[in-house]
């Protein structure tokens, strides 16, 4: 009984971890979108910056930059602005990471829990 809780928790931490961390986690497709397009109207016709540029558009601080330029942000609070988001991103990948550990912990538990029975 214990061990099959410990894999239930187990493998629902790392999924739930793992989903955030690869397929859940990072700038909204909305924040997305409206970060190329800011990039597009400052860049115009530039291929090279546009190439550059829009890729970045999926990182949290890239999103904050262009908004704090659209808002015209002094260079103090368009800081600001960047390291929130950054540190935001950091605390969500920072909690993820540690779902799939405890998962992974938690799995190793049943393992050696059965492993004694046997």
């Amino acid at each position: 009984m214990q061990k099959l809780l410990l894999v239930i928790i187990g493998l629902a931490l790392l999924g739930f971890g793992g989903y955030r961390q690869f397929a859940g986690a990072g700038t909204s497709a909305a924040d997305q979108a409206r970060c190329e397009q800011l990039v597009r109207d400052q860049n115009g016709s530039d291929a090279e910056a546009l190439a550059l540029l829009l890729p970045k558009c999926s990182d949290v601080g890239m999103v904050a930059m262009m908004d704090a330029q659209t808002a015209g942000d002094d260079p103090q609070a368009a800081a600001r602005r960047i390291s929130a988001a950054n540190q935001g991103d950091l605390i969500a990948h920072l909690l993820d990471w540690t779902m799939i550990g405890a998962g992974l912990v938690a799995l190793a538990a049943a393992a050696v829990i059965a492993r004694r029975r046997a």
